[in-house]
């Protein structure tokens, strides 16, 4: 139980309000552009002997655009590990009935095991997937339904909730709306000026 509370604390530090444009990284001159968003968390799924979290943020580098996906997975056993390949991606079904696929954009990629002594173990995937105009307008158009991540392994689906709210969570989350509330952060200041 204190495992799961200590990654209650953890929720909180990480939420944020998705209207604001909340960066790791934020070049943006005439000689470089690269925007880092932070982790915005999506769903999660805590119980004593294991958790599950996934968490987004958005990348761009010049004019290439990405969805910056983590998977993280608790468990008293070590959990599987998760790889992306590029047969990989991720699908989402929206509201409207669109659905929209981005796939992976770099080498084989493996997440990372830690194995803890008086903790649950931990493995812990990153990857990134390719966004171009038509996928981010469709997303910056309606709400999210459903996610599905494809790995190397397997497929795994959400059914994404409309708010995350908790007493450790300081600020509602909405997941369905990240992409309408969030895309905007990728625009350059240069490009407004």
């Amino acid at each position: 139980m204190k495992n799961v509370l200590w990654i209650l604390m953890m929720l909180s530090g990480l939420a944020y309000g998705q209207n604001d444009c909340n960066y790791k990284i934020n070049v943006d001159t005439n000689d470089e552009l690269f925007k880092l968003t932070q982790e915005q968390l999506m769903d999660y799924e805590l119980s004593s002997t294991q958790s599950a979290f996934i968490y987004f943020s958005l990348m761009r580098e010049s004019e290439l655009y990405s969805l910056v996906l983590q998977i993280s997975l608790n468990a008293l056993e070590m959990p599987p590990i998760m790889c992306f390949d590029n047969k990989s991606r991720v699908t989402f079904k929206l509201e409207d009935g669109n659905f929209v696929s981005l796939p992976y954009l770099d080498e084989v990629n493996c997440g990372r095991q830690t194995d803890h002594e008086d903790q649950l173990d931990n493995s812990t995937s990153e990857a990134a997937f390719f966004m171009n105009d038509e996928s981010m307008l469709k997303l910056k158009a309606s709400p999210i339904e459903t996610m599905r991540i494809t790995s190397m392994n397997s497929n795994f689906d959400f059914k994404l909730k409309s708010v995350l709210s908790n007493p450790a969570i300081e600020q509602p989350i909405y997941p369905k709306e990240y992409f309408i509330s969030s895309l905007s952060c990728l625009e350059s200041s240069n490009a407004k000026n």
